[in-house]
């Protein structure tokens, strides 16, 4: 499936997004919506009975936001309400730090968190070493995220050596999520997607294997790009 996260058209109202979302489901083929960091998306919302995906800590009650971790069960329960009255598809998560568990530790974690949420659980891959899933030795027993611009990041920005990691992880470890941005290499930054760009024909025979979700938007659609992004000067890339 491929979808749209909220990241990449944020620092709107939740409303706005809606809209926004509604108005590239059919240029982009959109088939769900990611609610993520970007603009507060409140439980009490109405999203219809679109597809959805929840990313991380993306819930938000009484403007109070409520946390997700997956080494606190009591932080699940929220979740779990919300999922049971809504068409969500799954949940991605930021995994933890390397120094608050052991491998085992989290693999038992996501397990029980899986059970309780009734949805596929993915961790996605980091870009900062003193996380789990920061590099292929920090993986742990469970399904990843891809995330393209982290792996970006791992490699400062080079590009082959980034697709090459990239189909590695996707051929050789269990995968349910891609998400797609752009950045320089240094930051994840979410930039918007050149044409150019190396995984740009690979899109369509993904979103027949896995849940594919737009973090940043192609430069086609640069008139929704998130606010904050907008408003700053272009980033020139080689």
């Amino acid at each position: 499936m491929l979808g749209l996260s909220i990241t990449a058209i944020g620092m709107r109202s939740i409303d706005q997004c809606l809209d926004i979302f509604q108005t590239l489901r059919e240029p982009m083929q959109l088939q769900y919506l990611e609610l993520a960091i970007g603009s507060p998306c409140g439980v009490e919302v109405n999203y219809g009975n679109m597809p959805l995906i929840l990313h991380d800590a993306c819930l938000y009650q009484e403007r109070m936001r409520l946390r997700l971790n997956p080494l606190l069960p009591k932080t699940w329960q929220p979740y779990a309400a919300f999922i049971a009255d809504h068409d969500v598809r799954a949940v991605s998560l930021h995994p933890p730090l390397q120094r608050d568990c052991e491998r085992s530790h989290l693999e038992t974690a996501l397990a029980q968190m899986e059970k309780t949420l009734q949805v596929p659980v993915f961790l996605e891959v980091m870009p900062s070493p003193e996380y789990w899933y920061s590099s292929l030795d920090t993986l742990v027993d469970y399904p990843l995220l891809v995330d393209v611009s982290h792996v970006l990041i791992w490699h400062h920005g080079d590009p082959e050596r980034t697709q090459e990691t990239c189909l590695a992880l996707l051929e050789n470890y269990p995968v349910g999520a891609i998400h797609l941005s752009h950045n320089n290499g240094q930051a994840d930054a979410h930039d918007l997607i050149p044409e150019s760009v190396w995984f740009g024909d690979r899109i369509s025979q993904w979103s027949t294997q896995y849940f594919v979700t737009y973090e940043s938007l192609p430069t086609a659609q640069a008139a929704y790009e998130r606010l904050d992004k907008r408003a700053r000067k272009p980033i020139h890339y080689k």
